[in-house]
């Protein structure tokens, strides 16, 4: 039997004996739809590792992938996407009749929600045929995959559940309960954090056993206890039934420390199924990923955390694996699959990793296509490193061009900072993914037809995929903090329509909530930036892609604009052609660009005698009123993008690609 390798957990010094189990258990680790299919499951994957390491037969299992090739990739993703405004929660509905035998509630649903049936409708199926499957087809399949064979040979069934996969679990793990009473059926994931796992736990009977939290000490400890024959009531972050059927709140699981200590994840099951399926017929055209976990927590929310984030549910305590760590584990996921895209699952990426990892993978003749999250304060010279370094996606939770709709938030940002990573990520080829949200308690029309106004300077910029309301997270302390005012806080409709079994209380299984938000802009200040936004995409997308840009000559620049259709050229010169590049990288106010064109010798003579900081803030001024400059507090930031030698300016020649490269070899 393997030897667990020791780990180091918080309040607790090594990994606790009592994981090694005396002897080895089949586990199987389910991966439910709606849950995406160009990437296998974290989840399963570090969960296998970790119990293989302790000897036990822990395999990886992937219905998902299999409804995918029987619906087909398109369809299946427009069923798991499905976006809206509004949290519907079209895929756990689908699978109500299978999970709970409820049914005859489709046009109460589809009048509650009608852009379910237009995004269905748009994918070619009808409301009729979305009818048949979920009363006829979807049970059907659930009943053929619970009828299986392979079923027989597991001590332990684990379902992980996020976002929309909890209902198809749920429907599955009845049947196998039902049909084998002695099965250990455990549920963990985000949906089972707080006191969502509990309420589940009490609302059915089939489940034996809930993880609250990181299960990487809790589902090895849960196994074990379960080897030795002893029910694992009492293991922390463990929800089980007492004596007499009763469920309390498990006492809070370890939390890993040490990230370094956790191994890699097992992936081969996942890749095993999706040749076995048909790559084509299971993600379609899509490009094949793998997920890697670098870090746990945020580093930014320790300090100050974003009023409407819902994540961390139950620690925002950061903790980072080793750069060398990383890059080893990045380097041996590549070269055993042989995929090259790569999303990285962490809430923010770990600064350290702009030194070791970064400019390893700079250096290195790899061609990865990396995703992060990150902060949006980033310099340019760190884009630039990111995107040197194989980063092709970024998502640095911009949220808004409003300085005081971000103070809201505690972002920790600015819109001089927003702007200037728009900028330089897209100089360096970087793509953006980000949103613009409404509804702050204390914003003001005004911080929202100031965003309006600011728009068509900006079309040169990617623009954000749209304008939406935040939603009240479960966590968030929006929704956590009375102070904040929110009010007629009850979870969100579609959640009485996706769980429709006697007794249940929505309000503690709920993630998403309705409520009156004080204090916030009307709707037509938040239409108008809507509006304005969308016209910021259709030129985007425009074959003439709008471009701000400057050519630099010995001692001149020349700026070419052709934002809002029109083509127009400025040249500046001297001492006023630097001014301009000195607000370029980083804003800057104008009594500092004045000392640095003083220590770069700009002003002296003819064409600088006389030039004082006033002088220079008045230019920098007029080129704010020419729009090819931003200003706030006193602070400038350039707007055009200087031309890269031997390559297209930005938006000139071919379109960036708007998919990853690094497809599967």
């Amino acid at each position: 039997m393997a030897v667990g390798r020791e780990l180091t957990l918080i309040d607790r010094p090594v990994f606790p004996p009592d994981c090694t189990p005396p002897r080895p258990l089949r586990i199987g680790l389910v991966n439910m739809p709606w849950a995406r299919t160009d990437t296998p499951s974290i989840q399963c994957g570090l969960l296998q590792a970790v119990l293989s390491s302790f000897g036990h037969d822990a395999r990886s299992l992937y219905p998902n992938l299999e409804l995918s090739a029987e619906l087909g990739a398109g369809l299946y993703e427009t069923l798991t996407e499905a976006p809206s405004e509004r949290v519907h929660l079209f895929g756990e509905w689908l699978f109500g009749p299978a999970a709970f035998g409820v049914a005859h509630d489709e046009e109460e649903y589809r009048a509650h929600f009608p852009e379910v049936p237009e995004i269905c409708a748009s994918a070619g199926l009808s409301w009729e045929a979305v009818t048949a499957l979920r009363s006829e087809r979807l049970p059907a399949w659930i009943d053929e995959l619970a009828a299986r064979e392979m079923w027989a040979g597991f001590d332990i069934v684990g379902f992980t559940s996020t976002f929309l996969q909890n209902v198809a679990a749920l429907a599955l793990a009845r049947r196998l309960k039902e049909a084998r009473p002695e099965l250990v059926v455990v549920f963990g994931g985000a949906n089972y954090d707080g006191d969502m796992g509990p309420e589940y736990l009490r609302s059915f009977p089939f489940i034996d056993y809930v993880v609250v939290g990181e299960g990487d000490v809790a589902f090895p400890r849960l196994a074990a206890a379960v080897a030795r024959g002893e029910r694992p009531t009492a293991l922390p972050g463990v929800c089980g039934r007492g004596a007499h059927g009763e469920v309390e709140p498990p006492a809070p699981g370890a939390r890993t420390r040490t990230m370094d200590a956790l191994p890699p994840p097992l992936y081969d099951d996942y890749f095993s199924a999706v040749e076995a399926l048909g790559r084509t017929n299971v993600i379609g055209r899509n490009t094949q990923r793998l997920l890697v976990e670098f870090s746990r927590g945020c580093w930014w929310g320790e300090k100050h955390h974003c009023t409407f984030c819902g994540l961390n549910a139950l620690g925002m305590q950061y903790r980072a694996k080793s750069p060398g760590q990383a890059l080893a584990e990045l380097e041996e996921l590549m070269r055993r699959h042989r995929v090259l895209a790569v999303d990285a699952v962490d809430n923010i990426l770990d600064m350290a990793y702009l030194g070791t990892l970064c400019t390893t993978l700079r250096a290195s003749p790899w061609d990865v296509a990396l995703f992060f999250e990150v902060k949006a304060n980033l310099t340019r010279e760190q884009v630039r490193l990111l995107s040197e370094a194989g980063v092709w996606k970024i998502q640095p939770g911009l949220e808004s061009l409003s300085s005081d709709v971000l103070r809201l938030m505690r972002k920790g940002s600015s819109r001089l900072l927003n702007v200037r990573l728009l900028k330089w990520a897209h100089y360096y080829g970087v793509r953006v993914d980000w949103n613009l949200l409404t509804g702050f308690p204390g914003e003001t029309d005004e911080d929202y037809t100031g965003q309006t106004a600011l728009v068509p300077l900006l079309t040169h910029l990617e623009p954000p995929a749209g304008v939406g309301r935040i939603w009240l997270e479960r966590f968030s302390p929006y929704f956590t903090d009375p102070s904040f005012g929110m009010q007629q806080v009850k979870p969100k409709a579609a959640y009485r329509f996706a769980y429709p079994v006697p007794g249940i209380d929505h309000s503690r299984i709920a993630y998403f909530f309705d409520y009156e938000a004080p204090g916030v802009a009307s709707a037509d200040a938040v239409a108008g930036l809507a509006k304005a936004v969308e016209g910021w995409q259709r030129a985007w997308e425009s074959d003439d892609r709008p471009q701000l840009t400057y050519r630099r000559g010995p001692d001149w620049l020349t700026v070419l604009d052709t934002r809002g259709g029109r083509r127009r050229k400025a040249t500046l010169t001297g001492w006023r052609a630097r001014a301009y590049e000195l607000c370029g990288d980083a804003p800057r106010g104008a009594a500092r660009v004045h000392r640095e064109l003083v220590e770069l010798g700009l002003l002296t003579g003819p064409d600088g005698s006389g030039a004082g900081a006033a002088e220079v803030e008045e230019f920098l001024r007029g080129t704010v009123e020419h729009g090819i400059c931003l200003e706030e507090d006193g602070k400038f930031l350039s707007l055009a993008l200087p031309v890269r030698p031997g390559r297209p300016a930005p938006g000139e020649g071919a379109k960036r690609q708007d998919t990853a490269p690094g497809a599967a070899g």
